[in-house]
């Protein structure tokens, strides 16, 4: 993305979040920009284009944010939850306006129905709780995770609405340290008591996150694999090492997640510290596909 991308697409939020997406014009977002029209048409066919592109660009950029936490190797697993809350607090305060004006203007955006949009959007929320809450408290509220999801998604927005209502800002810790103690008493009091929510409340039309999460975590194993080639082509290490990695590619691609050779040659890997931050992030993400594979048995 080109900086007159990103600056027309800074001006025009502003624009949608105080007038309305209905009532801004494309004249209104280049007059505020100080560009002409045809420069607006070279970036964004249209306000519709304009919008899609927006989404998109405020999705991902939240994605990545969510990344980078999970990749900071320095942060215990609580705090990084708590950076998690964090950016979704952000999130919600960056688009609270432009979200709502756009379920009302638009039926689809791009060819592609709001509604699912709306969902894609909500999926990737739901992801960054998922994974953080596994990793904090462990695979033992798998059986009610989406109760947990769904107390922590609640708690978070009405701190957001209370921060709009009120007009003031609230400590950050103030707010961390309540959520995490609401997640906690309710962890406690759903261990012995029946699951009643299912991921489809979180939706408005029935999708399979898990599914989603399992594709996201596909992913993200082959990027991390294909980063460990690149660093041992680079840094000219060990050329077993390059061995050791294929291996472990193949092992990957017959779902063989938990097997010897598997431990085996990410064990070797992780002898070169050189390979330290890479090797951790795909033990993690391994983990969590060799857990996905045995709950599905």
């Amino acid at each position: 993305m080109d900086i007159k991308q990103e600056l027309i697409m800074n001006v025009a939020q502003k624009c949608f979040n105080s007038y309305g997406i209905k009532y801004t014009s494309i004249d209104d977002i280049v007059k505020e920009c100080k560009i002409s029209k045809s420069t607006f048409y070279k970036c964004f066919s249209t306000k519709e284009n304009l919008v899609g592109e927006m989404l998109k660009y405020s999705s991902n950029k939240f994605l990545n944010q969510s990344i980078l936490i999970d990749e900071d190797n320095q942060k215990t697993p609580k705090e990084k939850l708590k950076e998690k809350i964090n950016i979704i607090l952000e999130y919600l305060e960056s688009n609270r306006y432009f979200n709502v004006h756009i379920l009302g203007e638009f039926s689809e955006i791009n060819g592609k129905p709001v509604e699912e949009i709306k969902n894609i959007i909500k999926s990737r929320l739901v992801k960054v709780y998922y994974d953080s809450l596994i990793e904090v408290y462990g695979k033992e509220i798998k059986p009610f995770i989406w109760e947990v999801i769904f107390v922590i998604d609640s708690v978070t927005h009405e701190f957001d609405l209370i921060k709009r209502l009120n007009k003031k800002e609230l400590d950050k810790d103030y707010i961390f340290d309540l959520i995490l103690r609401q997640l906690e008493l309710n962890i406690e009091n759903l261990k012995h008591n029946k699951c009643i929510i299912t991921e489809n409340i979180l939706y408005t039309v029935e999708k399979d996150n898990e599914l989603e999460i399992e594709i996201d975590l596909h992913e993200r194993f082959l990027e991390t694999t294909k980063d460990i080639k690149v660093k041992i082509e680079n840094d000219n290490l060990n050329k077993k090492l390059n061995e050791a990695i294929l291996k472990v590619e193949q092992e990957y691609k017959l779902k063989n997640y938990n097997s010897l050779m598997m431990d085996a040659m990410i064990a070797y890997l992780e002898k070169e510290q050189a390979l330290k931050i890479e090797i951790d992030k795909l033990k993690s993400i391994k983990f969590q596909l060799g857990d996905d594979t045995i709950d599905r048995q």
